[in-house]
């Protein structure tokens, strides 16, 4: 695992070039703190700051094919790397890291390489004889790779920071980014937070050679190939699930520094430490985030797993205070608009990971999107059935029995305002995204805060640049294949992986590990029926099933208890929180993005005090992303100003 950056250019000089580069690899060294390396041509930089996991002795990196045409620096894990090894019988006395299997498997190969590889991955690839540069993301977006260029030069990082260290000149924040994190909860596509910025999608390559720049893809989700009319599966059994995911997890215990486990309390942490454990044979370390605000609070489930499994548990208690102070820090690494605070406290318990001496940790995230988890897929199903039946007074009332936790469901006069409100988007049913119309509904509301022009940035014109963005079988699959979907294409690459993942761990030099996402498992679970991954409105009963056995009932059981933090209201607490609010309200002249009045009113209401004053998901949500956007532009201007870190020892490699 790494932090990695790259120029193509025609240097003046080798000064010049080493200057640049040394910005670059310096300003995202937390990434990488065991070792800075760079090798320096005439036409080109490449430069790793190194997490050292696997094969730490010989993994060093950037590294040269043996005759010297290629140069490959490398962010990530490839779990089947001994297997590929084997596979084209390979030396493994030459072999004998990632990174030298990648190159050599490129020189044998080509481009279509990247069809054997496993794992979670950046990779660079620099062909000095045909002076053509090739990126390849891996196929979920766990890892990130950002790029900018222009005729002349090419820049390229995991890091948005080191492209404007790079340049000098803070870069401005994108509108497009502001409408799309209002309606989808992210970016999607190559769009990032920064104007002319650009990501390369999840499961695709870029090339770039002459001045011109090719974005192909190489992969599909497997959900979109394989079972579009979800027929129940004749050979499925719990068992098998059990032994799949139980594969997945061993494939991804790599490397020689140990590993530990995330614990939230939820089914999905509870089963990857439970199978580590008995992977291991042995105790692990556990962590988990709790709450000073009971209302966010998962502590007895935590304690729950921990007595089962017999963990060394580690609880990271996080106040309101703590939220607010770390805000800024967490959007200088997230580098994008967040909708939310809950990348805070996930940033401070990497931090706490990495200070009981971890540098790997195991995590649930993907599951609800891979093994239908969310009560969005539940919500699809009831809204479906009751499309065909309008005007029953029986089907609506199945949206109780899925939000039996929610007061407005229960509450029968909160219930009728609730159920018109449902209605009213039953008309589109055969829309492709009649799963997320109703979360989409509050893009209107959210957008009155922002200078977004009705025509450019229209609801409809934004769904249907998603929807270009599509597998090409896209308009086949079934209602619940497509919400999958788009759910992994936005919510979790976008925000899960990235925001509240990669960048909250790797901000510490901690590496996230995903089972749920595991190439294999998930190829293997896109044959299962979506009938059987979640019958009914019983979500996610494949996992709950596989591991009734294994695990407290209490846990099994539990309903979807998603993960927040407490939202705005963690800024007007006390009089240091209130100094970024003063600031964010001096500078709202000077945003261009952001309506004046509609925030200094919405501000002001923070600030009442009465009890009985609730503030709306929406409202909170827009606050966010307008503070989010302040503090991007003061962390763009910072990193234009950036000074290496001379302490900090690069080692540099000459190519002549």
């Amino acid at each position: 695992m790494c932090g990695i950056a790259g120029i193509v250019h025609n240097f003046v000089n080798v000064e010049e070039a080493k200057n640049k580069i040394s910005r670059m690899i310096n300003i995202i060294e937390h990434r990488g703190p065991d070792d800075l390396r760079a090798v320096i041509g005439k036409k080109f930089c490449t430069a790793t700051a190194r997490l050292a996991i696997e094969k730490v002795k010989e993994g060093y990196q950037p590294i040269l094919s043996e005759n010297k045409r290629y140069v490959l620096s490398f962010n990530g894990e490839i779990f089947n790397y001994k297997d590929i090894i084997s596979k084209h019988s390979f030396l493994k006395n030459k072999i004998n890291s990632e990174a030298k299997l990648l190159v050599k498997l490129f020189e044998l190969k080509g481009i279509n390489f990247i069809n054997e590889v496993q794992g979670q991955f950046a990779i660079s690839i620099y062909d000095v004889i045909d002076d053509k540069l090739y990126l390849f993301r891996d196929r979920f977006g766990i890892r990130p790779i950002y790029y900018k260029h222009n005729n002349k030069t090419f820049l390229y990082s995991s890091e948005i920071k080191s492209i404007v260290a790079f340049e000098e000149v803070p870069p401005k924040t994108s509108l497009m980014s502001i409408a799309m994190t209002s309606l989808f909860w992210s970016n999607i596509g190559n769009t990032t937070s920064f104007k002319d910025i650009f990501q390369i999608p999840p499961g695709n390559y870029l090339i770039f050679t002459k001045g011109n720049v090719k974005i192909k893809k190489y992969w599909d989700n497997p959900i979109c190939l394989t079972n579009n009319k979800d027929q129940v599966n004749k050979n499925f059994s719990y068992e098998k699930f059990f032994q799949l995911l139980k594969e997945a997890v061993n494939r991804q215990i790599h490397g020689e520094v140990g590993f530990s486990s995330y614990l939230s309390g939820g089914i999905d942490s509870s089963v990857i430490s439970y199978l580590l454990t008995q992977i291991q044979k042995s105790p692990i370390d556990t962590f988990s985030v709790a709450f000073e605000n009971k209302e966010y609070d998962e502590s007895d489930a935590q304690q729950s797993v921990k007595k089962i499994i017999n963990s060394n548990h580690f609880s990271l208690k996080i106040s309101n205070k703590d939220i607010a102070d770390n805000f800024e820090k967490v959007i200088n690494h997230s580098e994008c608009h967040l909708f939310r605070t809950a990348p805070v406290p996930m940033y401070l318990l990497a931090k706490y990971v990495k200070e009981k001496g971890h540098k790997v940790v195991f995590t649930g995230e993907g599951a609800d999107e891979i093994l239908l988890g969310y009560d969005l897929f539940g919500e699809a199903k009831v809204r479906n059935f009751w499309s065909r039946s309008p005007s029953s007074k029986i089907r609506p009332e199945l949206l109780k029995k899925l939000y039996y936790y929610l007061p407005q469901f229960q509450n029968s006069r909160y219930f009728e305002i609730t159920k018109e409100f449902y209605k009213k988007n039953l008309k589109n049913h055969d829309n492709n995204f009649f799963s997320h119309q109703i979360r989409w509904d509050q893009y209107l509301m959210i957008k009155s805060f922002f200078n977004i022009d009705d025509e450019k940035y229209e609801k409809k014109l934004l769904e249907n640049n998603l929807l270009n963005l599509m597998p090409k079988n896209f308009k086949n699959l079934t209602m619940i294949r497509k919400a999958q979907i788009v759910e992994i294409d936005t919510l979790l690459s976008g925000y899960l992986l990235s925001s509240q993942g990669d960048r909250m761990t790797m901000a510490h030099g901690v590496e996230g590990r995903y089972p749920y996402l595991d190439d294999i498992f998930t190829k293997e679970l896109a044959e299962i029926s979506s009938n059987i991954k979640a019958p009914g409105l019983k979500l996610k009963n494949i996992l709950r099933q596989a591991f009734i056995k294994y695990l407290p009932k209490s846990v099994i059981s539990r309903p979807k208890f998603a993960y927040q933090a407490p939202e705005a209201k963690v800024f007007f607490d006390n009089k240091k929180s209130l100094l970024i609010i003063d600031e964010f309200v001096d500078g709202l002249s000077n945003q261009d993005n952001l309506k004046i009045d509609p925030f200094l009113n919405l501000i002001k209401k923070f600030k009442d005090t009465d009890p009985n004053l609730r503030q709306s998901f929406r409202e909170n949500m827009a606050f966010i992303i307008g503070l989010s956007d302040h503090l991007l532009m003061k962390s763009a201007n910072k990193w234009a100003k950036f000074v290496p870190n001379k302490k900090r020892t690069i080692e540099y490699v000459y190519y002549e």
